[in-house]
């Protein structure tokens, strides 16, 4: 429906009438006028139909190699008798390594997204 709005707005401009008027009539903005003008100049074929407002990429987004590279330092440090393996001993580790530190809520989506999130034994007892 808003699709054939978009079309008819154009078609009555390709027509000889005023913006104002086209708008006005159709109970849009001048804005959502002009918006829908520059995308049929664009020549787009679908120039009427709406764009995905996904970005095109997601600069903070880590790569497989970082994700992985998480989850062994994880599985290794839990290995460890009486070792530490939150956030914080991640971060030592990579730190030691010389690779880029991801933030502490980038490592916990991680550890979360794999199964690897343990709950405190001694809360869970009660103590």
């Amino acid at each position: 429906m808003e699709e054939k709005i978009r079309q008819q707005a154009i078609h009555r401009h390709l027509n000889g009438e005023k913006p104002k008027s086209i708008y006005e009539s159709l109970g849009r903005s001048k804005k959502w006028f002009f918006k829908w003008l520059k995308r049929y100049q664009s020549g787009i074929p679908d120039w009427y139909k709406d764009q995905p407002k996904k970005p095109h990429r997601s600069p903070n987004r880590i790569s497989e190699t970082e994700r992985q590279r998480i989850i062994q330092i994880r599985t290794q440090l839990e290995e460890e008798t009486y070792g530490q393996y939150g956030v914080s001993a991640i971060k030592w580790e990579l730190s030691k390594s010389g690779h880029r530190l991801p933030s502490d809520r980038t490592i916990n989506r991680v550890i979360k997204q794999e199964g690897l999130v343990k709950k405190n034994c001694l809360r869970s007892q009660g103590n």
